[in-house]
């Protein structure tokens, strides 16, 4: 799993690569610890090359949304493929982010 943050005009985006399953899942959870405390806020999560997400991986997802809401940051997510989209429907998380 890759992880990249870019910050640009005032807006976070993460580029998320490769499969977020368990194993990968809590380093994943620790290279996105910058979102919580930057200024900006909006954040992009840019899932265009990500090809697998576990649960462990939408918890990470749901902590990021619940952890900076409250701080005024609003979650966008793009680039999700067909299969990723099924399980984020399945969840219920679709409801929960918006997707551009």
């Amino acid at each position: 799993m890759i992880t990249k943050i870019e910050e640009n005009d005032g807006i976070m985006t993460v580029y998320l690569e490769g499969r977020m399953d368990t194993p990968s899942s809590s380093e994943t959870d620790d290279e996105l610890a910058p979102l919580y405390e930057t200024e900006c806020k909006e954040i992009v999560i840019d899932c265009s090359q990500l090809d697998y997400i576990a649960s462990s991986g939408l918890r990470i997802f749901l902590s990021l949304l619940l952890d900076t809401q409250p701080q005024g940051k609003h979650i966008s997510i793009k680039g999700m493929n067909q299969t990723l989209r099924d399980v984020f429907d399945m969840t219920g998380f679709t409801d929960l982010f918006d997707f551009i």
